[in-house]
């Protein structure tokens, strides 16, 4: 076949090297005429087992790679975290490419200068579906191509099984790592990646099976490289005392006792950093030490004085108050209208509750770390994060290195729900290194740090109003009261011709940020026991009166990304209903609560049904049973997971979460005094996934938690009469 400068191009961006078969991002952003976030350049980590630096590998633009010994490598572009990502994503890229699963391997990213390794909004698989498929069916072609001129033969005549090209009617049949060095690459293979034909869903052998987890292996046996486990040449260990109060500044400190402690070398000040309105890097003070122990101990050593300043003078029952005054005040910006604004004479009736939010610690399993090397025109870090490209922008903006000399190694994670999706921690460490002369350091949080130093998911108050005539709804209008950090979604999904919502924002005394669910969790609990508060008082049942309101064949904009199918919702909270036995007669002192929501950054619709019992005075939830429709799934048993694992954390924030200022300092420091649900705590979970003829995979990840807070609040008053609108509450029903 005659080269062209086409084809040049494409071994600049594919690579044939050693006999291996490298299909490149570069590559593949140049097929695809659609926008994908795919990062611009990547390196493969390195140094790892199972030959992550194998002979045949390219260094550069290493996206999927075949190897001579027939190992099928995927480069993971989105952040793995626990959630499963690294499987379902190369479950993806195996069914095109007709791949052995047990011979798939995945290595993670060293670096990314785009916005597309961000990882967050239960998007990772939706995005990357069309592209993955077509990488592994392009690869499957070539190598099919391969094999036909091996046995030359028409490649009609051959077809791609189990990690191997076989000829129809015969027993003929190469393995890939066979044909990888006989690939020949045509001229128009642009076009031919745009075109190459996908398998139909009918067709598919390991999409929507159960499949043995890629990580799991290396998670129990200790070689799943967390960045809380970088060791590295001359690294030294970092501790940082930060300031207790939200902007509070550092005035003086004396390190003396500290440097009496053994191992501890040099304590450097930390000038805090503006990273943006919501979240800063504290004044501080950094311990140096020759181990984490050693650094720890020295934080505990060193006395400090500050200038708290205005946030030390807040507490947290006059901050909601002052809140409490906003919502009922004329403020605020219209986010929505639909229909006209109802004047108090065509109602009926008005029915007007508020519900409270509280800020929401993360707490995760890692606490938060980095290792960070500054070196005046360049840096290099190793950190877990869902958001390289904001750690590169912040350390080029606030620390004047430019980006292509910023190289941040990415690692997996124990945890993320939102965290890891700041950079404040990241860039942080950096500071941390400069101030220390341009020390390799390991910056790690204490549990008590992690804690303490958390940016948490917004306070949150929602006023709803609604305006009954004719037993029916005519208006409702929705105002949100939020801390500091994002706005009011607006996502209307009930069909009442006038509605309106209204956002306030106010200035928090703490840092904030995403956290599971984002604003969906305050929204969806509202919305949803509100709704159930109107049937109540209307005498309709919760279902029936939900099912009113959604009615068939209907596709609601929210100004948003993807329309809400109401059949699609209307379907989960159906099947839940069926699933549960909605309305069966229940023990005494015993009650069912039902809610649904749509999740719209993924296009995910989830329902829940929960099921507690208030025996004894105390509140047990003893089942919860949800639904989910997250079209095409990908694996089921991760999407069961998923909303397990989203269904656990709704749960320990309505017993548990929250967390208590004085005088502007967080109170909670440990898993002690901020708990999360123990096994002996978590009900039995059933999780249900809904048919559909989806031809993509939509959102999983955060769709079970707002409506399991508002299933389990309206439980409660199925149960004992109670309404709930204010999170946490207490376990025992005296005390609601």
């Amino acid at each position: 076949m005659k080269t062209t400068k086409s084809r040049r191009d494409f071994l600049k961006t594919t690579g044939l090297a050693s006999g291996g078969l490298v299909i490149g991002l570069n590559f593949l952003q140049s097929c695809v005429n659609e926008v994908v976030n795919i990062p611009v350049h990547l390196e493969p980590l390195v140094d790892l087992e199972n030959g992550f630096a194998a002979e045949g590998a390219l260094p550069l633009t290493d996206f999927l790679q075949i190897r001579p010994d027939g190992s099928v490598f995927l480069s993971l572009t989105k952040y793995e975290m626990g959630q499963g990502v690294s499987t379902g994503l190369s479950s993806i890229l195996a069914e095109e490419l007709e791949a052995d699963w047990e011979k798939i391997n995945v290595k993670y990213i060293k670096s990314s200068v785009s916005e597309s390794d961000i990882t967050g909004g239960s998007t990772s698989t939706l995005l990357h579906w069309d592209l993955l498929r077509k990488a592994g069916a392009f690869a499957k072609y070539l190598l099919i191509e391969a094999a036909a001129r091996e046995w030359s033969v028409f490649t009609d005549e051959c077809y791609a099984e189990s990690n191997h090209v076989c000829r129809h009617g015969s027993e003929m049949r190469l393995e890939y790592g066979q044909l990888v060095d006989k690939v020949v690459v045509p001229d128009n293979y642009r076009e031919l990646f745009e075109t190459v034909p996908l398998k139909y869903r009918s067709r598919f052998k390991l999409i929507g099976k159960r499949l043995k987890s890629k990580i799991i292996p290396d998670i129990v046996t200790g070689r799943h490289p967390f960045s809380i486990d970088v060791q590295l040449p001359n690294m030294k260990y970092a501790a940082v005392l930060r300031c207790p109060v939200f902007k509070g500044k550092l005035l003086r400190f004396d390190d003396s006792e500290a440097l009496k402690i053994p191992g501890v070398e040099k304590v450097v000040r930390v000038d805090g950093v503006i990273l943006d309105a919501a979240t800063h890097i504290r004044d501080g003070v950094a311990i140096i030490a020759n181990s984490t122990w050693a650094a720890f101990q020295g934080k505990l050593a060193v006395k400090a004085e500050w200038e708290l300043g205005d946030n030390a003078k807040v507490e947290h029952e006059k901050f909601v108050a002052d809140c409490l005054k906003q919502l009922d005040s004329e403020n605020g910006t219209e986010i929505l209208r639909i229909g006209k604004k109802v004047q108090e004479s065509e109602m009926d009736d008005i029915i007007s509750y508020t519900y409270e939010f509280p800020y929401q610690h993360h707490a995760c399993m890692e606490p938060l770390n980095a290792t960070s090397h500054y070196k005046v025109d360049s840096c290099e870090m190793w950190v877990g994060t869902q958001s390289a490209d904001k750690i590169i922008a912040n350390i080029e903006k606030h620390l004047g290195i430019p980006k292509e000399n910023i190289k941040i190694n990415c690692h997996p994670s124990g945890g993320g729900f939102g965290l890891r999706y700041s950079s404040e921690y990241a860039v942080e460490s950096m500071v941390v290194s400069k101030a220390a002369g341009g020390d390799l350091v390991k910056m790690c949080y204490s549990r008590e740090d992690d804690i303490k130093f958390d940016y948490l998911n917004p306070f949150e108050l929602n006023k709803h109003t609604m305006g009954i005539k004719d037993r029916r709804p005519l208006s409702w209008d929705f105002k949100n009261v939020m801390a500091n950090w994002g706005g009011l979604l607006g996502w209307m999904y009930y069909d009442v011709p006038n509605c309106s919502g209204t956002q306030i924002t106010v200035d928090g005394f703490t840092q904030v940020g995403a956290w599971r669910s984002v604003m969906a969790n305050a929204e969806g609990f509202s919305t949803e026991c509100f709704i159930d508060e109107v049937a109540h008082e209307l005498k309709r049942d919760p279902l029936e009166f939900r099912l009113s309101l959604l009615p068939r064949n209907k596709m609601v904009d929210f100004k948003h990304t993807y329309k809400c199918n109401i059949n699609r919702l209307r379907g989960a909270l159906e099947l839940v209903a069926k699933k549960a036995q909605w309305g069966k007669t229940m023990p005494e002192n015993d009650g069912q609560g039902i809610a649904v929501y749509p999740y719209m950054h993924g296009n995910g619709y989830g329902a829940v049904v929960a099921e507690v019992s208030t025996a004894n005075n105390e509140i047990k939830v003893t089942k919860i049973t949800a639904s989910i429709d997250c079209g095409l799934v990908i694996n089921p048993d991760q999407v069961r997971q998923q909303m397990e694992g989203g269904v656990i954390w709704a749960l320990s924030a309505i017993f548990y979460g929250g967390t208590e200022y004085v005088q502007g300092v967080v109170q909670r420091s440990n898993f002690h005094d901020n708990p999360v649900f123990r096994i002996n705590e978590i009900p039995e979970i059933k999780v249900h996934i809904c048919e559909n003829d989806e031809t993509q995979p939509w959102g999983v990840g955060e769709i079970a938690g707002p409506p399991t807070y508002a299933a389990v609040c309206n439980a409660i008053f199925a149960a004992t009469g109670k309404r709930i609108r204010k999170l946490p509450i207490s376990k025992n029903i005296n005390d609601l």
